[in-house]
């Protein structure tokens, strides 16, 4: 019984050296236990900045409509819409969640 639970134990053993190359790997490919930080930004995206920017899109329109008569004098109600509603707009409801800083291929859309 003894000589069989040693052929055992060398077997279960010589297996596992078997196993052991599998779990190698790449010095290239390290492994953190730090997230990407992804996650914090669209929390901090969606519970600060999207409410916030809700509030500009209302308080821009409210100063399109006051510098309307300025705007209107000046043929320049383009440049003061896009300024004060489309900018705001697209930061506001275009842009993805969790990307704080604004591309510029977001003006482009």
């Amino acid at each position: 019984m003894k000589k069989v639970a040693i052929i055992l134990m060398i077997a279960a053993l010589s297996c596992g050296l078997f196993v052991l190359p599998a779990f190698a790997e790449d010095e290239s490919e390290q492994r953190s236990w730090r997230g990407t930080g992804k996650g914090e930004a669209m929390f901090f995206d969606l519970v600060l900045l999207r409410p916030i920017g809700i509030a500009s899109v209302g308080v821009g329109f409210a100063a399109t409509i006051a510098a309307l008569p300025f705007s209107v004098i000046a043929n320049n109600t383009r440049e003061v819409g896009d300024a004060m509603l489309t900018e705001t707009m697209n930061y506001t409801f275009v842009r993805p969640l969790g990307e704080v800083f604004e591309p510029a291929s977001l003006l482009d859309r």
